[in-house]
């Protein structure tokens, strides 16, 4: 009896042995799930906590940083300079030679680009008006416009290939599709140092002209 009661004194960590390995099995158990919350590829796990600090920034952030949306946000665009009266202006120097007529969209309006060349060094001038029954110089004959309104594009100052030694342009430009408001460009001929294009619109609108150099160029911008 004695004998047995020493016998089982004599092993006191018997019983812990017996506990740990439950005790792994719960560890085990629980990492597995923390590890499986972790990888889930469900965006409703997402934590929580990432969202919430960005709502919260310090203090020396950025307006930028806070309110991105904001500084993103497009300005409103300035209001369209022109008019529907006729505009012209006088050329100057050397003749020219429209060389090419570019059609494209812009922000706020469609532009017409007339770029000239020449061995002098002139300047061009034009005449750009509204005309209800375009017709070409020199024949009156009439001309047939694409579009409910006709901007009659006349540009001075300009030359036979012969004198500007540059090859004029004589074909009607191809245009994009993404065009708002212009529906036809027709190109016409050189008569008595004058150039002759129409532009045909869904209506009449305020336009404008200007002058660009490095190379010459008449530009016609119709507002959306």
């Amino acid at each position: 009896m004695n004998h047995s009661l020493a016998a089982l004194s004599s092993s006191p960590t018997r019983p812990v042995l017996r506990r740990r390995p439950g005790l792994l099995r719960l560890t085990l158990a629980g990492s597995m799930l923390l590890g499986a919350a972790a990888c889930s590829d469900d965006p409703a796990q997402a934590p929580v906590a990432s969202a919430t600090a960005s709502s919260a920034p310090s203090a020396g952030m950025s307006a930028a940083t806070v309110a991105p949306s904001l500084a993103v946000s497009p300005t409103p665009a300035a209001s369209f300079a022109g008019d529907t009266r006729p505009d012209t202006a006088q050329a100057a120097g050397g003749p020219l030679s429209v060389t090419r007529v570019r059609v494209a969209r812009q922000a706020g309006f469609d532009r017409v680009v007339f770029t000239l060349e020449g061995k002098a060094a002139g300047v061009p001038g034009w005449r750009v008006a509204y005309d209800s029954a375009p017709s070409q110089q020199g024949s009156g004959k009439a001309v047939k416009v694409g579009g409910a309104a006709t901007l009659a594009v006349i540009i001075t100052g300009v030359g036979y290939p012969f004198d500007t030694g540059a090859q004029e342009a004589s074909q009607d430009p191809n245009l994009p599709g993404d065009l708002q408001v212009v529906r036809d460009v027709v190109v016409g001929s050189v008569f008595e140092g004058q150039f002759e294009a129409f532009i045909g619109l869904d209506a009449q609108r305020a336009f404008t002209v200007r002058r660009l150099a490095s190379p010459a160029r008449v530009v016609v911008d119709i507002s959306h």
